[in-house]
């Protein structure tokens, strides 16, 4: 199999089953197609994988020099922390009101588009640069990977095309759940809301161990 084939393969491998595990991110476009439509929450997965794509290309160039307890992620932590926390106060909030469950309203009333939504939970996302980082020096280890000529584009290309695989079944899952399923609208806004929640405070445990910790001591 030719090489560049065989890498496109590989990256759309990684990218559609890193994609499956319940998280944020394909939660996020699961509630945007039960709560409001497939359209918005399909420019809400292409803006999650646009920054998802610029993360891969500057862990390909600057691997060496990037470090998980830097400065950046000191400042990106709070943002992230407080996002979710926002997106669990707005679903949680949203169980007070049968309207906004069932006529699907935006339950992001503060983030009115689904593109900045997207954008911003992606670049928020502390686990893609680790996620990454760690698959391109696997793939680089067995020489799966190089800097050949087409190398990364088929490598990146594959890779968009499996984390826009991975959204979708969330994005038509979520579509199909919310339209023959309404009376389980609140516990999915519940469990939702629990997610965001369980997550920011993950994120303020790793900010605590990463930094606040040194601080301290």
């Amino acid at each position: 199999m030719n090489r560049l084939v065989k890498i496109f393969l590989i990256g759309l491998l990684i990218s559609f089953l890193g994609s499956l595990p319940l998280g944020t991110l394909n939660m996020t476009a699961f509630q945007i197609a039960g709560f409001q439509n497939v359209s918005e929450a399909m420019l809400y997965a292409l803006a999650v994988v646009f920054v998802e794509l610029v993360v891969v290309r500057i862990t390909l160039a600057y691997s060496k020099k990037i470090d998980l307890g830097n400065r950046v992620f000191f400042y990106l932590l709070p943002i992230a922390i407080a996002l979710l926390m926002y997106l669990s106060v707005s679903s949680f909030t949203s169980l007070k009101d049968d309207q906004a469950i069932q006529a699907g309203s935006n339950l992001f009333p503060m983030l009115k588009s689904s593109i900045l939504l997207g954008l911003l939970l992606s670049f928020l996302n502390p686990m893609h640069i680790p996620f990454w980082t760690t698959w391109n020096s696997v793939l680089i280890a067995k020489n799966r990977l190089d800097r050949k000529p087409g190398m990364y584009t088929s490598y990146i290309t594959g890779i968009g095309i499996g984390s826009i695989g991975g959204l979708m079944i969330f994005v038509f899952a979520g579509k199909y759940i919310f339209q023959n399923y309404h009376e389980y609208s609140y516990v999915i806004a519940f469990i939702l809301g629990c997610l965001y929640l369980g997550f920011s405070f993950y994120l303020l445990f790793l900010l605590y161990k990463n930094h606040l910790k040194l601080i301290i001591h």
